[in-house]
């Protein structure tokens, strides 16, 4: 014991690299010992339905669809390509709809655009920043919005 108050004393930065390396041992444990204990819920999409030309985006990305998690979140993926400009891409159904108009960055071949989704449920892909059409594959993966 001596040795190690002795060790401990002329080096401290080991002392406290053997303590963060234990304690990142048991976090990691735990971490484990909690994921095993709770399995994860399994979601259900909804395809939602392209609208005014637009199409499946391709590039092996997932289908436009939705689902609605527990704490009231509603979640987009998938992607879109190809339809007129300023035309609504699609239309989430009722009881998913925001409470007012949100306008949230996607990615889209052009660089970043916006998706602008009305209290209708209608959703509509624009760049406001250069005024240029977005007509070609865009991406819905990460949108997320409350309910309500």
């Amino acid at each position: 014991m001596s040795r190690l108050r002795s060790l401990i004393g002329q080096s401290p930065a080991i002392a406290i690299a053997s303590a963060a390396l234990a304690l990142s041992v048991a976090g990691g444990a735990t971490a484990a010992t909690v994921a095993h204990e709770s399995p994860a819920t399994s979601v259900t999409w909804h395809p939602l339905t392209l609208l005014n030309g637009w199409k499946y985006g391709g590039f092996n990305s997932f289908h436009a669809a939705y689902y609605v998690d527990a704490n009231h979140v509603v979640h987009l993926r998938g992607s879109a390509r190809t339809g007129l400009y300023l035309k609504p891409t699609f239309r989430l159904p009722p009881g998913v709809r925001p409470s007012h108009v949100l306008s949230i960055p996607v990615y889209t071949d052009q660089g970043d655009a916006q998706l602008q989704i009305f209290t209708s449920g209608q959703a509509t892909l624009f760049d406001q920043n250069s005024g240029n059409e977005v007509r070609d594959f865009s991406s819905f993966d990460g949108v997320s919005f409350p309910l309500g």
